[in-house]
């Protein structure tokens, strides 16, 4: 199982990585780079360093990056750093909404984890434990759903919770919302990757809150496909009705 260390290494990563990316994004102040070389250049930018700090430190482990070669030597290993080196990397230099995954799992389940928003100035990671925040936003729930899926989670939420439907890009953002009470759920309807779930969930997890997939069922990371189909995050009082709700989709 992940000790302090493991845990202390997830955030610091998370965070250093979340402010080598911030610095890129002031020095491309005023230039004429073009965005998409800008998203490009701050995806392999973070890789490599989240790669270099996991080699140096734990370099008996595997690595799950979205960036880089998926190895099937990873099946076998005990322990497996599953990284979104830039998630929401639409939104890179354009808003504050993407986030740095770093999450360590061990025989499936994420043991350590650590989420960076930078736009908040804000890193949450399972150690030190987040304070379960219960939500502040009054009697009508708030669901937070990807932006292109808003138009058929967001009416299902609606119609089963009476809720306020928001959207935003990264993963990372509408699951840290979560944590600080800024939302009740996020909701996702439809395939992810693992690297866009893990760290996340487990953040999630470990400040009180339901990470689960559409049906209710535990999330399982490190397999073979790393597809991840549909993701809750969620209030656990939120959870039986957004899971019926969900069951009724048809897309």
């Amino acid at each position: 199982m992940a000790d302090s260390s493991d845990h202390a290494l997830a955030f610091r990563v998370a965070s250093e990585t979340g402010e080598m990316l911030q610095r890129m994004l002031a020095k491309s102040e005023g230039s004429r780079q073009r965005w998409s070389s800008l998203e490009y250049a701050g995806d392999r930018a973070a890789h490599d360093f989240i790669v270099g700090e996991l080699a140096e430190h734990r370099p008996d482990d595997a690595i799950l990056s979205e960036e880089g070669r998926d190895r099937s030597t990873r099946l076998t290993a005990q322990r497996v750093w599953i990284v979104d080196p830039l998630d929401g990397s639409n939104d890179f230099g354009w808003s504050a909404h993407w986030s740095v995954h770093v999450a360590l799992v061990e025989a499936g389940k994420p043991t350590a984890g650590a989420v960076a928003v930078p736009g908040w100035d804000t890193t949450w990671a399972t150690e030190p434990t987040p304070v379960p925040i219960m939500s502040r936003v009054g009697d009508q729930p708030r669901v937070l759903v990807a932006r292109s899926r808003r138009h058929v989670d967001g009416r299902l939420l609606h119609r089963a919770l009476g809720a306020e439907i928001l959207a935003v890009g990264s993963a990372g953002v509408k699951a840290m919302a979560v944590v600080r009470g800024e939302v009740d759920a996020y909701v996702h309807g439809g395939g992810l990757y693992e690297w866009d779930v893990c760290a996340p969930a487990a953040v999630a997890e470990a400040a009180g809150l339901v990470a689960c997939r559409l049906d209710g069922s535990e999330l399982w990371f490190n397999k073979a496909d790393p597809w991840s189909p549909g993701l809750i995050i969620c209030q656990p009082d939120l959870r039986d009705t957004i899971v019926d709700a969900m069951s009724t989709r048809r897309f």
